[in-house]
């Protein structure tokens, strides 16, 4: 005759592998999400970062992916380097970092349709075209502005949700080509027909909206179905107890 307590040590242990293959499951699981965020995310702006940091002399003007290159290195102990550019009204005032070969760097995302750049630089207060730019023209005013002319359309790394240079918030998605995409979200009272999103590409839905800084809450509609932002990892619940995709916007 089995002791019970016996028989409690044999279903415990025959119940331990199928705890570690759910605990295996579940940490494999995190690690490809890991993964998907990374490969996401993490390669452009690594290239970026590290395409700035070995910037060691000024160089013309020039495209990675997405962003404008600008580098300027004075003859003397300067304080302050910044750029207006005319596709944002001259409106922003970019700042340039300073790398840890003393170069100033900046990186400026080519506002998208925007083949022609034209900008000025200042440098503590002092406001001229840039000095690595040999191409240059002179406004009505007779500013001398600095040129730079994309010869394509940039390769554009998918960020998701991607805040625009004027504070507006572009959000893209893929799949098949010629469906109805609309977004879903807190910002529009979880409507799935409201914000149709346009083909932009073959199979490459965009939409550009205006939202009050804050927390937001958003998924995907298409052929009858939520979707979550494939390329945003952070994710939250909507009034319903499903799962949305999530971001905050700074004010």
């Amino acid at each position: 005759m089995t002791n019970p307590r016996q028989k409690a040590k044999t279903a415990t242990r025959r119940t331990h592998p199928r705890k570690r293959r759910v605990g295996l499951f579940r940490f494999l699981t995190l690690i490809c999400m890991i993964f998907a965020a990374t490969a996401a995310f993490g390669a452009s702006p690594r290239a970026l970062l590290m395409a700035l940091q070995g910037i060691d002399a000024p160089q013309p003007p020039h495209m990675l992916e997405d962003s404008l290159i600008l580098s300027v290195k004075p003859s003397r102990p300067t304080r302050f380097v910044g750029a207006r550019f005319e596709s944002e009204g001259w409106r922003k005032l970019h700042r340039f970092q300073l790398n840890d070969n003393g170069v100033f760097v900046l990186d400026y995302t080519v506002p998208e349709g925007v083949r022609e750049i034209r900008y000025r630089i200042v440098i503590d207060g002092l406001w001229m075209p840039d000095p690595s730019d040999p191409s240059v023209d002179v406004d009505d005013q007779g500013n001398t502005l600095s040129v730079f002319i994309l010869e394509a359309e940039p390769h554009r790394p998918i960020v998701n949700p991607r805040i625009e240079s004027d504070g507006s918030v572009t959000f893209t998605f893929t799949g098949a080509p010629g469906r109805r995409v609309t977004i879903v979200g807190d910002f529009n009272n979880w409507d799935p027909f409201m914000e149709s999103m346009q083909e932009s590409d073959t199979g490459v839905y965009r939409i550009t909206v205006r939202l009050p800084a804050g927390r937001h809450w958003y998924y995907f509609f298409t052929d009858g179905r939520r979707v979550l932002d494939p390329y945003n990892p952070e994710g939250g619940i909507d009034p319903d107890g499903l799962r949305v995709s999530s971001f905050s916007l700074p004010s």
